[in-house]
C-alpha cells in the first residue's frame, strides 16, 4: 500500500524525496510510486552519486542508537554538525539508493571498468542488492579480463556449509562480482582458458559464467548443485567437459587468426615487389618506393631475390630477411645464396653446404 506524500524535500532527475503522512521520509518517481522508505528522519535530500543524505535530529547527550531508527555500524564514525543556534546538533547519514544500506559518512568511490565499489573506513563495499563488504584496500581487487568479473578478496574461512558445497577444496577463497549482475557476490571457482569461469552462489548453485557478444554483460548457465558426492562428480564431468570445449575452440581461433594473419602478410608481402637496399652511415636497411620498411641495422643487405634477401650482421656472417624484416633464417653462416625457386643456400663452413626452403620456418 502505497504511503501518502505530504510534502516534496528534494528532486533528483525522475526522482523525489517527500515526506509521508506518516512521518517517514523516502524516495518516489514522478508517478508517486514508493522506490524506497527510509523512516522518520528529520530532512532527506539527494547527494552525488545515487546516495541519499538524511539528518536525525538528536540532543547533545548521548541516545541509544536503535531509538534512532538505524542500525549503526560500529567500524564507522558518525558525523555531528552543530546547528546555527548552537543548540542542537544533526546526525548526517548516508544511504545507497541501489540498495538502500546506510553509512555515517560518505564513502570514496573507485572504478574498475564497469564495477564501482565503495570505499570507506578501510573497506570495500558493493553497491548490489544484498551488501558485500571486506576490509581491504582497492589494490586487492582484480579485474577479470575483458571486464566480465571483479574479484574481490575474502577475509577468512567461509562458513562450514558452505565450503562443504564447494568442488574445489580453494587455497585463497576470492567471491566476484559479475558485470551486469546487481544481485550479489558470487564465489569463484575457476577460470577457464577463454577467462569465461565457474562461480557457486551461497545456495550451493553452479554457474559456468560467458560475455554476452551483444550486451558485454555476465551470462550465466545453470550446472548443477554439489549437495552429495554424485552430484558433485557430475558437477567435475561437467566443468571438464567445458575445459575440453574451451580447448578445442581456442586452438581453432588460434589457427584462423594464424591463416589470417598469413594472408595480411602475403598481401604486404605482395606490394614489396620493388624493395631495394639503403644505408644510413654504416647500417643497411630496405626501403620500399621512399618508405623505410626495415630500419638500418645491418652490416649489410644484399638486393632481395624475390620476397627474400641476404643479410650480414658481423663479418662473414650471413642469414635471410623477407622484403618486410621478418628473419627467415637466422645470421651464423659464412655465405648464403638465394635461388627464384625460394630455396637458399647456406654454407655452414668451407665445403660444408645445406639447403632449405625458405618461408618453411625449417633451417
Amino acid at each position: 500500500m502505497e504511503e501518502c506524500i505530504e510534502k516534496v524535500l528534494d528532486t533528483r532527475g525522475a526522482w523525489r524525496c517527500v515526506r509521508f503522512a506518516s512521518g517517514n521520509v523516502g524516495v518516489v518517481n514522478t508517478q508517486g510510486e514508493t522506490k524506497l522508505v527510509v523512516g522518520p528522519f528529520q530532512k532527506l535530500n539527494f547527494a552525488e552519486n545515487g546516495f541519499l543524505r538524511v539528518f536525525n535530529r538528536v540532543s547533545s547527550e548521548r541516545r541509544d542508537p536503535s531509538s534512532l531508527g538505524y542500525a549503526e555500524c560500529s567500524r564507522y564514525s558518525t558525523k555531528l554538525i552543530e546547528n546555527e543556534e548552537g543548540k542542537a546538533n544533526e546526525r548526517e547519514f548516508f544511504i545507497d539508493m541501489k540498495n538502500g544500506e546506510l553509512y555515517t559518512q560518505m564513502p570514496e568511490f573507485v572504478h574498475f571498468g564497469d564495477f564501482e565499489i565503495a570505499v570507506i573506513g578501510g573497506y570495500l563495499c558493493t553497491r548490489t542488492r544484498k551488501l558485500y563488504e571486506v576490509r581491504a584496500v582497492p589494490a586487492e581487487a582484480w579485474h577479470g579480463k575483458y571486464g566480465l568479473y571483479l574479484a574481490l578478496p575474502y577475509n577468512g574461512e567461509p562458513e562450514e556449509k558452505i565450503k562443504k558445497r564447494m568442488i574445489y577444496d580453494l587455497s585463497r577463497y576470492e567471491v566476484c562480482l559479475l558485470n551486469g549482475d546487481e544481485s550479489g557476490v558470487y564465489w569463484k571457482m575457476q577460470v577457464f582458458e577463454d577467462y569465461t569461469l565457474l562461480v557457486m552462489d551461497d545456495e550451493g548453485n553452479y554457474y559456468h559464467v560467458k560475455r554476452s557478444t551483444r550486451s558485454k554483460k555476465a551470462v550465466k548457465v545453470y550446472l548443477g548443485v554439489a549437495g552429495n558426492e554424485a552430484e558433485r562428480a557430475m558437477l567435475l564431468r561437467d566443468v571438464r567437459e567445458i575445459e575440453g570445449q574451451v580447448a578445442e575452440r581456442l586452438k581453432k581461433e588460434a589457427a584462423k587468426a594464424k591463416r589470417e594473419a598469413e594472408k595480411e602478410r602475403e598481401r604486404q608481402m605482395a606490394t614489396l615487389v620493388s624493395a631495394e637496399p639503403f644505408r644510413i652511415g654504416n647500417k643497411w636497411g630496405l626501403r620500399s618506393k621512399g618508405r623505410i620498411v626495415v630500419p638500418p641495422i645491418y652490416r649489410s643487405v644484399k638486393y632481395p631475390v624475390g620476397r627474400y634477401c641476404a643479410m650480414e650482421t658481423y663479418p662473414h656472417i650471413w642469414g635471410v630477411i623477407a622484403v618486410d624484416g621478418k628473419v627467415e633464417v637466422e645470421a651464423k653462416y659464412e655465405d648464403v645464396v638465394i635461388h627464384t625457386d625460394g630455396t637458399v643456400d647456406l654454407t655452414v663452413r668451407a665445403g660444408k653446404v645445406i639447403s632449405k626452403k625458405l618461408g618453411t620456418g625449417n633451417e
